[in-house]
């Protein structure tokens, strides 16, 4: 299922009479071939673009940055190599309902799982939910933990892991940048068929190589203007352990 644009979108940048299943090419295979532009997307920008295309992460391996805090001795602050967060949770259907066994962090009897059903630690699915054991800043993908304990810190973690994290990410909205840049894609795919004789050419026009290879640069240009390649968000992911532990949030 498509996700990021239609076919009739595609149709219309291209200004022809919408594909159907009678068609050269028909629905079905444009749709394929948009499927295939939003995997490239993804590929290229490390995100998923719309809640229909979440993507899951099992078990990833997070290190957590000591914070010092005014209210209480100190917090625990991870941050995740994607968000938004969906869900900490691998069903189907993402939801902060569905959370059982997502979220181990090394302590002195073990890891511990804050979201196992049968244990005792609660989930703020807000910034503001800092009465709970964890709670979470979605947009962000930043995870806090109450009460975090120097007994917890990089020294003491198995090969340094303090902790796995399981769950999916996406931006529940797909941006009108992306729906252009899949539009695009989509287009070039398309155009570099000469069989398919859609695009119309004359003495004064560009052939439909040039064509689909202008579409495939305005597609990159796109992703590269708008900051989406290769996003990131450099936390303590990256920079945990004692060497910076003492952080004022």
């Amino acid at each position: 299922m498509v996700s990021y644009c239609t076919h009739g979108d595609v149709s219309a940048f291209l200004q022809l009479a919408d594909f159907s299943g009678s068609t050269t090419p028909t629905a079905t295979q444009v749709e394929s071939f948009i499927e295939l532009a939003e995997g490239r997307i993804e590929a290229l920008t490390n995100h998923a673009w719309s809640t229909a295309n979440a993507i899951s992460v099992t078990d990833e391996r997070v290190r957590v940055q000591r914070v010092r805090s005014n209210v209480i001795n100190s917090r625990g602050r991870i941050q995740l190599s994607h968000y938004p967060i969906l869900a900490f949770s691998q069903h189907a259907t993402p939801n902060f309902t569905n959370t059982n066994g997502n979220v181990k962090i090394w302590g002195s009897g073990g890891y511990t799982d804050y979201l196992d059903s049968d244990g005792d630690k609660t989930l703020g699915t807000s910034v503001t939910g800092t009465g709970n054991d964890m709670w979470a800043d979605t947009e962000r993908g930043i995870i806090y933990l109450n009460s975090y304990s120097l007994h917890n810190m990089l020294n003491s973690s198995p090969a340094g892991v303090d902790g796995y994290v399981s769950y999916k990410y996406a931006t529940a909205t797909c941006p009108k940048d992306i729906k252009l840049a899949t539009i695009y894609f989509t287009a070039a795919t398309i155009a570099m068929n000469d069989d398919l004789n859609l695009m119309q050419e004359g003495d004064d026009a560009m052939n439909n190589q040039t064509k689909s290879e202008k579409f495939e640069d305005m597609a990159m240009k796109i992703l590269k203007d708008n900051r989406r390649l290769e996003r990131d968000m450099t936390m303590a992911r990256a920079i945990g352990g004692f060497g910076t532990g003492m952080v004022t949030p």
